[in-house]
């Protein structure tokens, strides 16, 4: 099982679309995440996002999702806040910003403190 307050990050490219999932597991103080920047630089319109939450241990209902530039703009214009328990959410495109050569930071806040809450974000950009 991977570490308390850590993040997975898996980056692909289908050429035009990219596809970013970040697998995280909460902390137990409710700070950011660690580790949670891409590798890779990105450019492009934000298509889709979904915030899926752990099955076995969920976050806390209405944990917090952003995903930040490199001058902490919240790219989810605010709406990854207030996630649901026990349900996959998406957000659309036209609710979306756009990002300009920059890595992107994955942040989970109010998950629960138990160290073991835990999802999947899934970023599609073109």
């Amino acid at each position: 099982m991977a570490a308390v307050g850590s993040v997975t990050i898996t980056e692909e490219d289908f050429g035009s679309t990219k596809l970013i999932k970040w697998a995280w597991i909460g902390g137990t103080a409710e700070t950011a995440l660690a580790a949670a920047t891409t590798g890779a630089f990105y450019s492009g319109k934000l298509l889709f996002v979904v915030t899926s939450p752990g099955t076995s241990d969920a976050p806390a209902d209405n944990y917090d999702v952003t995903i930040l530039d490199k001058n902490s703009v919240d790219l989810l214009a605010d709406n990854g806040l207030n996630r649901a328990t026990a349900t996959a959410e998406s957000i659309l495109e036209a609710s979306l910003g756009a990002v300009a050569n920059s890595q992107l930071e994955l942040v989970v806040q109010n998950s629960g403190s138990s160290g073991v809450a835990n999802g999947v974000v899934y970023l599609w950009i073109r």
